[in-house]
């Protein structure tokens, strides 16, 4: 019994730190906490509704996603890559998206193909009832699954690491009605060139599409 007690306060505590981590990355990915700014650790553990331990253990993890900046005796502040950096982010993400976008052309079963393209339907819809906070969830889970399909678990590893510091400047590049608009049309000619199995095609409209997302990204700063 007390064993059951101690795995059921261990698997609390484990909720409490990863939901906190979760909140505070999307809080980080929405602009509610912005970046440079320095995180006041005792306000942002009463606005979660939790003690500041899981919160500084949060950050610490943050940290290492390369999301937060940890200063020695002066707190902390939300990462503000230069234009350098994201210039670089983008186009190792876009090298990726390509690879895959191309295995998945050749090597998509017709059941996974299926998938793929619900989902981008799914995503258009959203997109025709200007629903911008849900197609940016969709339209990150349809590239995840991309990543997903090439059965590659290095490629889906590199890939999740720097997606989690991309993802800010991947939903600003989509407040811009022109960029959001540009993007769907870029998705359609994707899911119609994997369809055709016609992989290069594929290849480097996914490339392309990446890093016309970062450059839009830059164009606000």
């Amino acid at each position: 019994m007390e064993n059951i007690t101690v795995d059921g306060a261990a698997k609390r505590r484990h909720g409490i730190h990863e939901q906190t981590r979760n909140t505070i990355r999307d809080m980080i990915v929405s602009g509610a906490l912005v970046a440079g700014e320095r995180i006041d650790e005792k306000l942002l553990s009463e606005q979660i509704g939790v003690s500041k331990t899981p919160v500084r253990e949060a950050l610490k993890v943050l940290a290492a996603e390369g999301l937060v900046d940890l200063q020695a005796n002066r707190g902390s502040r939300v990462v503000k890559p230069s234009p350098e950096a994201i210039r670089h982010l983008f186009a190792v993400i876009a090298s990726l998206e390509r690879l895959a976008a191309e295995t998945v052309a050749t090597q998509a079963s017709p059941a996974e193909l299926q998938h793929l393209l619900d989902l981008h339907e799914k995503m258009v819809r959203f997109f025709d009832s200007r629903s911008r906070d849900e197609y940016f969830d969709l339209n990150h889970q349809i590239h995840e699954t991309i990543i997903e399909l090439t059965h590659n678990p290095e490629l889906q590893r590199t890939h999740a690491d720097l997606m989690t510091r991309a993802r800010r400047p991947r939903f600003i590049a989509i407040t811009s009605d022109e960029r959001w608009s540009e993007s769907v049309k870029e998705h359609c000619l994707l899911m119609a060139a994997i369809e055709l199995k016609d992989s290069r095609t594929a290849g480097e409209i996914l490339f392309r599409h990446v890093l016309k997302t970062g450059e839009t990204y830059l164009q606000f700063f």
